[in-house]
């Protein structure tokens, strides 16, 4: 029972809260129906919602791909140009397995 209290208790101030329409529902219907009978139909409204997005043609999306794709491979160029080289398969290994070894334990 106070677990349906409590889920019924913020629709019930919510409800108790809301205020009433100026001059009732029956005077914003009547509104509405007014419009209605004086021809406020679809006719005005326009038959296609115009797109705001821009028009890309395949050609134009493909130029921006090779140019993205051109800036990642310069970019990895660049990132493996800059890393130090290992001469040595041994030394190189030996390096992982030093990084692969895990930290010893905090106390």
């Amino acid at each position: 029972m106070i677990r349906k209290f409590t889920i019924l208790l913020p629709f019930l101030a919510v409800a108790c809260a809301t205020p009433e329409l100026p001059g009732g529902f029956e005077d914003e219907q009547s509104w509405f129906d007014a419009r209605v009978e004086a021809g406020a139909g679809a006719q005005g409204a326009p038959s296609v919602i115009p797109d705001k997005t821009p028009v890309m043609t395949a050609e134009t999306i493909s130029e921006a791909t090779q140019a993205v794709l051109g800036a990642r491979e310069a970019l990895m160029h660049e990132e493996r140009a800059s890393r130090p080289g290992v001469a040595d398969t041994e030394a190189y290994a030996q390096d992982a397995r030093e990084r692969a070894n895990p930290p010893p334990p905090i106390d």
